[in-house]
């Protein structure tokens, strides 16, 4: 199990990772790509095709999978580390906790975003989501320095 500073560091790294989610989502979201690799049943293909055509829209949408899984990975392992460590009661472990069950039903919201055509509520939605998980995870860092 990593010490602390392992620790520290997979979790500022998955924060780091979050962020740059929730920047190509809304890029994604601005630039109107949500649908850009197609439906959410081709998912984690794009367009049918593991590396999709290099066109912008699309490429912007691939990377806004790719740091959905990469993110979502990250979470989930940091989670599990401290909740393997020995810090019985930690804040960080339980806010940890909660952006990773929320994790889950942010994967759930951008399936149901992208079957409901960008539906501009989901959307919101979706990102309000986003911005809680990243919200807790930080907290998580602030909770595990005090």
């Amino acid at each position: 199990m990593p010490d602390l500073r392992g620790r520290t560091f997979l979790l500022a790294v998955t924060i780091v990772a979050l962020y740059a989610l929730i920047v190509v989502g809304a890029w994604v979201a601005a630039g109107n790509y949500g649908e850009a690799c197609g439906s959410s049943a081709s998912w984690p293909l794009c367009n049918g095709q593991l590396l999709p055509s290099p066109q912008f829209g699309v490429v912007i949408e691939y990377m806004h999978r790719l740091l959905a899984v990469t993110s979502a990975l990250l979470l989930f392992g940091t989670t599990f580390v401290f909740w393997k460590s020995n810090e019985r009661g930690s804040r960080a472990r339980v806010l940890l906790l909660l952006s990773s069950l929320l994790m889950v039903v942010q994967i759930g919201l951008g399936d149901v975003v992208i079957g409901a055509g960008l539906e501009a509520a989901l959307v919101a939605l979706h990102q309000a989501n986003a911005l809680l998980i990243f919200g807790l995870t930080v907290g998580a860092a602030a909770a595990g320095r005090g």
